[in-house]
């Protein structure tokens, strides 16, 4: 069975960090995406006259978005326990409020996974 793991940074570093663990795990391959929670967004508030899209592109546009999010898919659940294993090793106590969250799916369908690249993609 896949599944797909996925973390949420809430600084560049520790996002940096995790891919560093997750690497080192056996993870073959990672993206990452900037992202912005709900607090910070409300905290920037939204704009009644353009709706939540053009105020979020606002936002987005408007200041450094600390965030990272981190997903990757592992092909079996022996994999899966291995990062996870490192991942926990890392990170310690989950319920700190700066550790971040870490989702894992299972993942029913997935498609263009076994493509190769080369370096130069």
């Amino acid at each position: 069975m896949l599944y797909m793991l996925m973390y949420v940074s809430k600084d560049i570093t520790g996002a940096e960090e995790m891919l560093d663990v997750w690497v080192k795990a056996g993870i073959e391959g990672v993206t990452i995406v900037e992202s912005a929670g709900m607090q910070q967004a409300m905290k920037q508030g939204f704009r009644e006259d353009f709706g939540l899209f053009v105020s979020m592109r606002k936002l987005l546009q408007s200041q450094e978005i600390h965030h990272r999010t981190l997903f990757s898919v592992v092909r079996s659940e022996d994999q899966l326990k291995t990062i996870m294993a490192a991942t926990e090793a890392h990170v310690g106590d989950w319920s700190h409020p700066d550790v971040g969250v870490l989702f894992v799916l299972p993942v029913a369908y997935a498609y263009g996974m076994d493509k190769q690249f080369s370096a130069t993609e």
